[in-house]
């Protein structure tokens, strides 16, 4: 009795022993860190679209920085986020502020008026989402088109990266297209928006002539944790 005790105790040591030695599974929050004094450097470029005039085009640097997270009435953990931009002079101006936060199922930012639904748990490729869930804008469909890619972003080659596709939406029309990409343990890496309007005329549909709208282009340049 007493050595059949001892096997059953020695087994139980041995599964605790694998169990402890396993990786734990990670569903993909490494794309979304969160963590008190982090700060991402972007440099925005922005072009903008208007009838009969030349396209206008303006590049500027943009800081985000994670302040010290704090509970909200439901008991979740939100950390604020500070936007600045840089002034021609070099100083750093407070722009806006708006907060993030990761559930087990869901990385999520509010800002703008509205919370989106950036990127859905565990994540997998070609899996999709309404990225408008929590808000009341119409349903928008996320989509993970690539996940756990190389890929270089500017000057600065990231192991695993993953790209959102938020919207993608070509017609002889217009082009509304916007996507983000994420990379393991820094976050946002490159976001990328496009919404225009082309002409409609019979003398130049079809021909991709912009008319009016906007096009956002913001790649990392610096990340601190």
């Amino acid at each position: 009795m007493n050595r059949l005790r001892l096997v059953v105790v020695l087994l139980l040591v041995c599964l605790g022993c694998e169990r402890a030695s396993s990786p734990p599974t990670t569903p993909g929050f490494a794309y979304f860190p969160l963590a008190t004094g982090q700060t991402w450097e972007y440099e925005v470029t922005e072009t903008t679209y208007a009838l009969n005039q030349l396209p206008q085009t303006r590049t500027y640097q943009l800081r985000e920085t994670t302040g010290a997270k704090y509970t909200d009435a439901s008991g979740q953990d939100v950390y604020p986020i500070t936007r600045a931009i840089k002034s021609p002079q070099g100083d750093w101006i407070s722009d806006s502020i708006f907060i993030a936060w990761r559930t087990l199922d869901q990385a999520l930012r509010s800002e703008n008026g509205g919370t989106y639904v950036k990127i859905q748990f565990p994540v997998s490729e070609h899996s999709r989402w309404n990225g408008n869930l929590l808000n009341t804008r119409p349903e928008q469909l996320y989509e993970i088109a690539s996940l756990d890619k190389t890929r270089q972003i500017g000057n600065t080659i990231y192991d695993k990266t993953l790209t959102v596709v938020q919207q993608n939406d070509s017609t002889l029309l217009s082009l509304r297209r916007s996507q983000e990409i994420y990379a393991e343990g820094v976050g946002l890496v490159q976001r990328e928006r496009t919404f225009v309007q082309y002409c409609s005329t019979p003398a130049c549909i079809g021909q991709g002539t912009i008319d009016y709208g906007f096009s956002q282009l913001s790649t990392l340049t610096n990340y601190t944790k």
